[in-house]
C-alpha cells in the first residue's frame, strides 16, 4: 500500500510544519535536516503549484442577464363587476354538478368515470386556492411597495427637514443676514399694493427729470437761435472771422496757436484744397499708385531711419 500524502494548507507556514507523533498518527514524518523540508504533494492534488493569493479575497462578479422580463399580467383584471378573488366569482366560474351521476357495478367504463370526476374535483380545488393564495400574494406584494414607497418619502422628507449639522455650521463661509434670508426665502413678503405705489412713484419721478432735460435743451435752442446761420452772407462772416481775409489771415505758431503777429502758415496760402470730385479724378486718372509709392517711401524712411 502506498503511503498517505498529506494535504498541505495554505495557511500554515512550512516552518510550523512539526513531526506528527507515532502515537497520534500511523504517518510518522522526519526530518534528516535542519532544513524544514515541505509536504510532498503529486502534479494531481491543487497545490502543487503555488498560486498567490490576495490579502482581500475577490468575489466572483453576478453574471450579466440578457434580454428582458416581460410585464406579469393582471390576473385579476377582468371585465365582470365581480372581482375574480370574491367568493360568488369564484363559485359561478368552479359550478358543482347539478347531479353527480355514480357508475353502476357493472359498468365498464366505471373506472375511467370515477378518475374523471376525481380529476375535475381536483382542479376545482386547486383553482380556488390558487385564485385565494394569488390574491395573497398580490395584497402583500402591493402592502409592501407601498410600504417602501413611503420609506422612502419618509426618509426624503426627513433629510430634508433635518436641521444642519453642527459641523457644517461652524465651518460654512460668512454669508450677510440678508443674502442669507433671500437664500433660505424668509425675507418679508410686501403688499403688491405698496410695490404699485411705489413703482409709479419712481415711473413719475423719471418722466419728471427726462421733462426737465427737455425743456433745458429747448430754452437753449430757443436763446441761441439768434446766432445762428442761415444765409450766404453769414457764412461769409464766420469764415472771415475764423480765418481772416486774403489780405490779412489769420496765422498759427509752431505751437498751434492763433497769433495776430505770427509768421507760421496761413489757410489763405498755396492753392485751394482738393474737393471730392478732384481726388476721385485723381484716383481714377492713375495718380493713386504713385500715392501709395510716395506712402511706402515714407514707412521705408522711418523704418530704417535713412533718406530714399
Amino acid at each position: 500500500m502506498p503511503p498517505r500524502i498529506p494535504v498541505r494548507s495554505s495557511w500554515a507556514a512550512r516552518s510550523a510544519v512539526q513531526p506528527i507523533n507515532a502515537y497520534s498518527s500511523p504517518l510518522c514524518i522526519r526530518a534528516f535536516s535542519s532544513t524544514p523540508t515541505p509536504l510532498a504533494l503529486g502534479p494531481e492534488s491543487p497545490n502543487y503549484v503555488e498560486v498567490p493569493k490576495p490579502l482581500q479575497p475577490t468575489w466572483p462578479l453576478e453574471p450579466d442577464l440578457k434580454g428582458h422580463l416581460p410585464v406579469p399580467r393582471d390576473v385579476f383584471k377582468t371585465r365582470s363587476k365581480l372581482s375574480k378573488e370574491s367568493p360568488k366569482f369564484v363559485a359561478r366560474t368552479t359550478k358543482e354538478p347539478a347531479k353527480v351521476k355514480v357508475p353502476g357495478p357493472y359498468s365498464k367504463d366505471g373506472d375511467y368515470r370515477l378518475y374523471k370526476q376525481r380529476l375535475a374535483d381536483a382542479r376545482r380545488k386547486a383553482f380556488r386556492e390558487g385564485v385565494q393564495e394569488l390574491h395573497e400574494r398580490k395584497v402583500t406584494i402591493e402592502e409592501q411597495h407601498l410600504e417602501k414607497v413611503q420609506k422612502a418619502g419618509a426618509e426624503k422628507r426627513a433629510l430634508a427637514m433635518a436641521p444642519p449639522r453642527e459641523v457644517d455650521v461652524l465651518t460654512q463661509t460668512s454669508i450677510d443676514q440678508n443674502i442669507r434670508l433671500f437664500l433660505e426665502n424668509k425675507l418679508p413678503r410686501t403688499p403688491r399694493r405698496v410695490i404699485v405705489q411705489a413703482r409709479r412713484k419712481g415711473f413719475a419721478r423719471r418722466m419728471a427729470s427726462q421733462d426737465a432735460v427737455r425743456r433745458s435743451h429747448l430754452h437753449d435752442l430757443y436763446t441761441n437761435a439768434r446766432e445762428f446761420i442761415v444765409s450766404e452772407a453769414q457764412l461769409d462772416e464766420a469764415i472771415e472771422k475764423a480765418f481772416g481775409t486774403v489780405e490779412k489771415p489769420v496765422r498759427w505758431n509752431n505751437q498751434g496757436s492763433i497769433h495776430p503777429s505770427a509768421t507760421g502758415m496761413s489757410p489763405w496760402d498755396g492753392p485751394l484744397p482738393d474737393g471730392i470730385s478732384d481726388k476721385m479724378r485723381k484716383l481714377k486718372g492713375g495718380e493713386g499708385v504713385g500715392l501709395a509709392k510716395e506712402r511706402v517711401r515714407q514707412v521705408a524712411e522711418v523704418l530704417t531711419g535713412g533718406k530714399i
